[in-house]
């Protein structure tokens, strides 16, 4: 009974680790920093939601920007297709 808690015990506590691990982001740990100065956290705290506000904008960018261009990437693979296709086609006809 000991040994199926220990067990049990071990396992939770490494998901909880796992869990906060994952919950931190490394983007912005530069811009968590805490001060006595309520006007200069303030700003501190306005600064890291415009960053956090970019990153997202350029995370969103680069989504698109990979999408345009898997597309045209298989459009290109189509048409190398389509005409490896036809000279199979043409060879057969010989």
């Amino acid at each position: 009974m000991k040994f199926l808690t220990i067990i049990f015990l071990t396992i939770f506590v490494s998901m909880q680790a796992q869990e906060e691990k994952q919950k931190k982001s490394k983007d912005s740990i530069f811009l968590e920093i805490k001060v006595k100065n309520s006007d200069l956290q303030l700003e501190i705290n306005n600064l890291k939601k415009q960053y956090d506000s970019e990153l997202n904008k350029l995370k969103v960018h680069f989504k698109e920007d990979k999408k345009i261009l898997r597309k045209s990437y298989k459009q290109r693979l189509k048409e190398l297709r389509k005409t490896y296709k036809q000279q199979k086609i043409k060879k057969k006809k010989k």
